[in-house]
């Protein structure tokens, strides 16, 4: 039976880092789900384009995270009876179907032991749903009811069409996804965000998104299919071939988108793939670009291929479709074999150019820097000669101070000494002639003349005038 609510579990995000399946893999899933209108998950793959998926069935074995005492539809696969000659039993916690000969039909439940004679009996399917899955039990009155586990169902034929059991699917935060519904006739639209674990309601269906995608580094038309939407900031690489220059040179120009989805219901009302409308846009803004630029200039100005604005229309699209383009970043360009040639060669010969001015200009600078030492050490030198005489200077000055104070300080000495002398020779002259002056005062006054007493012995020779008369002295040059 096909299982109408197996969804693809990854985000519909690119994540062009994230190791994947093969692209060979993905080509053909991808082209199987164009076929049979489903999403591309590999675990609703036929056997042939699953191989381990098929052995593993081959044997007997579940799917990931199906296995224990149960299929993998969901049915419990433990014994529910047992005959004997003449009864049949049904054990504990099994349920089995009575139908006797007038038609009418009993469910026993275990334990219990009935008689065999007129009766056929039929192990009734029991069905369970753990957490993360639910039962979808259809009715034979045409209505369904979908059972979230932890849940269990018994298979009544008369009642029941048909019981299988199938996985919620689990939201992540920023993560979310679109369901339709339809009641009395009208389909209406809303949106699920995470983190949630969502089980469907019967005549609910999510939204099946079918973008471009990276298959063997380009980007292709529907290989992308998902249902939940990444509103996380993604990124993608986009290479955009054969772009002319102004002067004819053919380029590939490698570019790395940065956006973020930040309104789903204007994506849904604008776009149906939001990421050919990135790619078509970036390859006409980088196409406007380069017919601009001939390849000299254009390699004068890649920078501005980092530069959002240079992006109109890829801005002015990403808004449009409820998206936010955060930047774009420049990866390098490729040229064809022989405009690659040219440019390699151009590129050895002004790097040889490059290194040879370099060479040249180190040589330069050694010979400055040694002319610059040479001339330093002199100027030093000649500073520590100046320094030295100038301290010979201050040492002699010092030494002739010291000596100018010795020879003051002497000089001092000598005056005060010769001060001291002449007082102390000024004092005793003093007190002599004191002594002197007491001595005549005294001879004067005991009668004696002091002039013949002062004057005797004095003068060479004496001559004594006496009489009344005047005398008269005639001396002579030799006298």
């Amino acid at each position: 039976m096909e299982r109408q609510y197996r969804y693809n579990k990854k985000a519909g995000a690119l994540q062009e880092a994230m190791v994947s399946a093969p692209a060979p893999m993905k080509a053909r899933a991808a082209s199987y789900a164009d076929a049979h209108g489903t999403q591309t998950d590999l675990t609703t793959l036929p056997p042939e384009m699953s191989p381990g998926l098929a052995q593993s069935r081959r044997r007997g074995g579940a799917p990931p995270g199906q296995g224990g005492a149960h299929g993998g539809d969901g049915r419990d696969t433990t014994r529910r009876g047992r005959y004997s000659m003449f009864w049949y039993t049904v054990e504990d916690g099994q349920r089995v179907l009575v139908t006797r000969r007038g038609g009418d039909i009993e469910v026993a439940e275990g334990p219990r032991r009935i008689w065999r004679i007129g009766r056929r009996f039929e192990p009734m399917q029991h069905y369970i749903a753990h957490p993360g899955e639910f039962l979808v039990v259809r009715f034979r009155d045409g209505s369904q009811e979908h059972l979230v586990g932890p849940a269990h169902c018994w298979l009544d034929p008369r009642v029941h069409r048909s019981i299988t059991r199938e996985e919620t699917l689990q939201i992540a935060d920023k993560e979310a996804v679109v369901v339709y519904s339809e009641a009395e006739g009208a389909v209406t639209r809303r949106i699920e965000h995470g983190p949630a674990v969502f089980m469907p309601s019967p005549g609910e269906w999510l939204h099946t998104f079918s973008w471009h995608g990276s298959v063997g580094g380009a980007k292709v038309p529907n290989a992308l299919v998902f249902q939940k939407l990444w509103m996380m900031p993604d990124q993608m690489y986009h290479d955009v071939t054969d772009v002319r220059t102004a002067d004819d040179a053919v380029l590939t120009i490698k570019l790395m988108l940065f956006f973020e989805l930040v309104d789903i219901e204007k994506m849904l009302v604008t776009s149906h793939d939001p990421i050919g409308d990135f790619v078509n846009a970036a390859t006409s803004d980088t196409v406007e670009f380069l017919s601009r630029h001939d390849f000299e200039a254009f390699k004068a100005h890649t920078d501005k291929l980092n530069d959002l604005s240079t992006y109109r229309q890829l801005t002015a699209r990403a808004e449009q479709c409820g998206y936010r383009m955060h930047k774009v970043v420049y990866r390098g360009y490729g040229a064809p074999p022989a405009l690659q040639k040219m440019h390699d060669e151009a590129i050895q010969t002004r790097t040889r150019l490059q290194l040879e001015r370099q060479t040249e200009q180190q040589a330069q600078e050694l010979s400055d820097f040694k002319l610059e030492r040479t001339l330093a050490r002199a100027d030093h030198e000649r500073k520590a000669e100046l320094s030295a005489f100038e301290q010979r200077l201050e040492v002699e000055r010092r030494e002739a101070e010291a000596r100018l104070r010795a020879e003051g300080d002497r000089r001092d000495a000598e005056r005060t000494q010769a001060r001291r002398d002449a007082d102390l020779s000024a004092d005793v002259e003093a007190r002599r002639q004191s002594a002197r002056r007491t001595h005549l005062a005294a001879l004067a006054e005991m009668g004696v003349d002091l002039t013949a007493y002062l004057t005797r012995g004095v003068a060479d020779r004496t001559i004594e005038v006496r009489g009344g008369g005047t005398p008269h002295v005639h001396l002579s040059p030799d006298e």
